[in-house]
């Protein structure tokens, strides 16, 4: 007899009545919809900007980078052999046959100073790289050029666009370039000079010290957001201007899945694949703060967001809370025809199991609508206070990024229907426990 009752009754308290309850029932289900509305539009943009940044850094960063420990340059005890040094073109040819490896090769980073003309020198990080088909790294930077060519063949040079922007440079333009080493050389030198006594010593030690800078054409610029002051040359001006002679710094290395890296990484450490002077650098450990930042913003979000979410819930119970005190007389002959207890929390609980799908609906229609108008809503909003809401040098993107996943839509609706049931478990089973007599007779 009573098998349908809570169902029946559920929806009869939920009929627009004009009473305080229908007000307070249709007060819980927009808040529902802004608590899920709320969390779609900040979860896909979130998880959008962290893929786009991803991106952003994989875009300039190789995969994996080999590095060589540098050369002995101290005295050696009398009698004491140089230490063995490994070639690097047998690690090279190793890396090129292993699995999972698309492109193997050399190169030479350093710092260096860039001027142009009489302009004060910037600092910055140089590659130098090998301009061949198969070099995956030149293959990813070809996809950010602003103007000019990717052409590393001669003296030539690739500028990132912030780099070029403090240079004040375009294509076409000679860079002098002086390897940080150098300048540091030739300052000891000077203070050597400045610390000797003897004038003429001092004289000849000055008239010694030559630097003559590398001058190199700009070819391309480079759209570069999280690169920074980053540029390319070809690996010989390179092994040139760190005094390299024929040897290099490091093996670039890209491989199939980024995301492998440390696990591709930790297996050449496990089978003993490098020489004992070649360390791993990957591009996780490289940007690993940067990454964690991410993270850690997203965390503290999606916690404050929860919230959000209490509240919506808070509502629902405060809703469950009207219709149990004003059909408090109701419950009471439910009871005393014989009505268990589980069956009249089960028309509370179905109460709000509704209002929670019909506020997931709505707030995810809702949040679907803001993610597809989420730029045009910016620039309207930064019209109207005149502030940028996603400026491009914090964020390192033009636009909004959203990306959005049905494992996180789950998640949204899942949270919200058992939060709204938690919510109206505890009235509805205070309502459940009601003495039939009392309620009939208040």
């Amino acid at each position: 007899m009573f098998s349908n009752a809570p169902f029946f009754l559920a929806l009869r308290y939920l009929r627009p009545k004009r009473s305080l309850v229908s007000i307070i029932s249709l007060i819980s289900v927009l808040g529902v919809m802004l608590g899920v509305g709320v969390l779609v539009v900040v979860m896909s943009i979130f998880k959008g900007w962290q893929v786009e940044f991803k991106q952003l850094i994989l875009g300039f960063e190789p995969h994996i980078i080999l590095t060589q420990d540098a050369r002995y340059t101290g005295e050696l005890p009398e009698g004491a052999p140089e230490p063995e040094r490994s070639n690097w073109r047998d690690v090279l040819k190793q890396m090129k046959q292993r699995p999972g490896v698309v492109s193997a090769t050399p190169m030479a980073e350093g710092m260096i100073a860039a001027r142009n003309g009489a302009s004060d020198p910037e600092g910055a990080e140089l590659f130098g790289l090998r301009d061949e088909p198969e070099n995956g790294l030149l293959k990813k930077l070809g996809q950010h050029l602003l103007e000019g060519e990717l052409n590393l063949k001669n003296d030539n040079i690739v500028l990132t666009d912030k780099l070029a922007d403090k240079l004040g440079v375009r294509v076409g333009d000679v860079l002098s370039i002086l390897a940080s080493e150098t300048i540091r050389q030739m300052i000891g030198e000077m203070r050597t000079a400045e610390e000797t006594t003897d004038p003429k010593e001092a004289e000849a030690v000055r008239d010694e010290i030559v630097v003559l800078p590398r001058d190199l054409t700009v070819v391309a610029i480079l759209r570069a957001d999280t690169a920074g002051d980053r540029c390319y040359a070809p690996l010989f001006v390179a092994q040139e201007l760190f005094n390299l002679e024929d040897d290099v710094t490091g093996i670039e290395v890209e491989i199939t899945d980024p995301d492998q890296a440390e696990t591709f990484a930790q297996q050449l450490f496990d089978d003993s694949s490098l020489p004992m002077d070649w360390n791993i650098r990957t591009w996780s450990n490289t940007h690993g703060a940067k990454l964690q930042s991410v993270e850690n913003q997203q965390s503290l979000m999606y916690f404050l967001l929860f919230f959000i979410m209490l509240v919506a819930a808070i509502c629902v119970m405060n809703t469950t809370i009207t219709v149990t005190v004003q059909k408090r007389r109701e419950i009471g002959i439910l009871t005393a025809l014989g009505s268990r207890a589980l069956q009249i929390v089960t028309i509370f609980l179905v109460q709000a199991g509704v209002v929670a799908i019909c506020g997931i609906i709505l707030g995810i229609i809702g949040g679907m609508l803001v993610l597809h108008f989420r730029n045009d809503l910016r620039d309207l909003m930064s019209e109207i206070t005149g502030r940028d809401f996603f400026p491009q040098e914090m964020y390192f993107l033009s636009e909004i990024p959203s990306h959005i996943q049905f494992v996180d839509l789950a998640f949204i609706c899942g949270l919200a229907i058992i939060l709204c049931l938690l919510a109206a478990l505890i009235p509805a089973w205070f309502a459940a426990r009601v003495d039939p007599a009392v309620a009939l007779r208040d």
